[in-house]
Parts: structure tokens; sequence; C-alpha cells
């Protein structure tokens, strides 16, 4: 039975970026349609599908009205699909989800009601169970960014520690004008960390105690599929033709950034910097690798 359609908007807006995602896309979309929170609407942003993407897409709009697609015609990217879903949004919360991850019934529900409740939350999510490709869980980790600190530079120097790896995080409940003043998915690897970084600097974030979250490995997905450096930054940008980029520099430019254009105090933003300059000090030998790396494969890098 197709949920009926209020004439406001949805309360939460879902988003689904996906690129020749036929092997898993049906799954994820069944797991947000049967959120025991109904009032949501489903978008799904087709990076120029080349499989059976676009089929499936068309058969879950044509039975449910909360179903909406739209499709590029060509790869503009993950940066400008994750971004341009932010764009269309119309619930007051967002969320991103992957096409080929899953969640609980009670996921979106249990977001909201802490959203709800709490207005200095800005972003609240659940500890990831990861999955393999049939579906079997694998383990389950609890990420930590549990930063309910009133302060943002406590909230940002609690981060920094933690920004390595999986950011889950960015796969949960949003306030969308919160997430609509930041960069959102920047055009370059890793961009991500930085968002949940500037989201550190514009509110609190809340993790659930239960894992109704699931995130699947396996052999297409995005980070094992662009291994190099370069790869991962063509995954978010296509368009790129320059040499690997320095991630690590390119972090500190972009905590830097993000430090100078949140709504916070001077003060606040001292103790960010402050905060940046230990993170670089504790990093300094993945500086100084990468730095060496760049001018010693340039040539090669290229090509």
């Amino acid at each position: 039975m197709i949920p009926a359609i209020s004439h406001v908007s949805p309360i939460v807006t879902v988003g689904v970026p996906v690129y020749n995602g036929e092997r898993y896309l049906a799954r994820a979309i069944e797991s947000i349609l049967a959120q025991r929170f109904a009032d949501l609407e489903v978008i799904i942003s087709d990076n120029g599908s080349t499989d059976g993407t676009a089929d499936i897409c068309h058969r879950y709009a044509q039975q449910d009205r909360r179903v909406r697609y739209v499709r590029n015609e060509r790869n503009m990217g993950a940066a400008f699909n994750y971004n341009r879903l932010v764009d269309l949004a119309r619930g007051r919360y967002f969320k991103w989800m992957a096409h080929d991850d899953l969640c609980a019934p009670d996921l979106i529900g249990a977001c909201i009601a802490i959203l709800e409740r709490e207005p200095a939350v800005v972003l609240c999510y659940a500890p990831t169970t990861f999955i393999d490709e049939t579906g079997r869980p694998l383990r389950t980790i609890r990420d930590g960014f549990h930063f309910r600190d009133l302060r943002p530079s406590d909230r940002f120097r609690r981060f920094l520690p933690l920004a390595r790896g999986w950011m889950n995080p960015v796969f949960g409940v949003y306030r969308t004008d919160v997430l609509r003043q930041t960069q959102r998915i920047g055009r370059y690897p890793s961009s991500d960390m930085i968002l949940i970084a500037d989201i550190t600097l514009r509110g609190e974030l809340h993790e659930l105690s239960e894992s109704l979250f699931f995130r699947r490995e396996h052999r297409e997905m995005s980070v094992r599929a662009n291994p190099s450096a370069l790869e991962r930054q063509r995954w978010f940008d296509p368009a790129y033709r320059g040499r690997a980029p320095l991630v690590h520099w390119q972090w500190i430019a972009e905590y830097l950034r993000i430090i100078r254009c949140a709504p916070i105090s001077l003060g606040e933003k001292i103790r960010c910097v402050t905060a940046l300059t230990r993170w670089v000090r504790w990093t300094r030998r993945e500086l100084l690798g990468e730095a060496i790396m760049a001018v010693r494969y340039a040539p090669v890098l290229r090509k």
C-alpha cells in the first residue's frame, strides 16, 4: 500500500546518489520505503548509469509517489551528484543513502526523535554494522562522534584525532538548513571528513545507542574500485586533469577554510586553529612523505 502524501513538504528527504548500482539499488530503496517513519520523500539522482539502474528507478517511482527520479546525462562525479540531492530536497531534515547500503526500519524515526527534542543537535546518526555482499554482518563499530559539547572548538578538537578511515556519520540525518550552509561534499578525496568537521562547528552531533545502519563492503565499492589518490580524485570529479592531489596538505587548507567561514566567535576560531596546529604536528610524517612522493613521481602522475 502506498502511504498517503500530504500537500505540505515531507519532514525528511532521503537522497540516493547512484551510478551503475543495479546490483544493490533495489534493496537500498526497499529499506528506505520500509521505514516506520513514513513522512519522507526519496530522491534518486542517477549519474548517467549505463546498466539497469534507470529501469529500477522508474519502477519504484511508478509504484510509490514518495519516490522521485532524476538523471544526469553523463557522469558528473560523486561530489556533484551528492550535492544535487541537497539542492532538490524539500524536507527540513536530510539523509544521504548510498545505493548499496541498508537501513533498519527504525533508523530515520530514531534520528528524527533526537533532532526534534534537541534543538542544538544538527546531525544524528547510528553506529554502523558492516555487511558483506550477501548481507551477512561482519562487524559493528561506534564511530565515537557523540559531540554534545557546548563549545564548537571542543567538538572540533575531539573530532580531529578520530578523522581517519570510514566517515560513517556522513550518512546520518542532518538539519537541511544547516547542511546547506556548508560546502557539502567537495570535489576532492575525503571531503566527507571535512564536511563532518564543518558540522561540528555549527552544532552538536548525537550518536544513537543501537546500530541501525548497515554499510556494505564489496569489490565494486568506491574505496576499492578507486585505490589510488588520483583515481579517488577523479571519482569525486571526472573533469579533474591535474596530478595526484597532496591530500593531507589539502585537508589543512580545507580545515582552515571551514574555521574561517564558521558562524563562531573569533576566540572560538583561535581555539580551533590551535587544535589544528596540534593535529598538524601529529601528521607531520604523512605531510612530509606526501610532499616527497609528489616531487618524485610528478612526471609519471602527469600522464
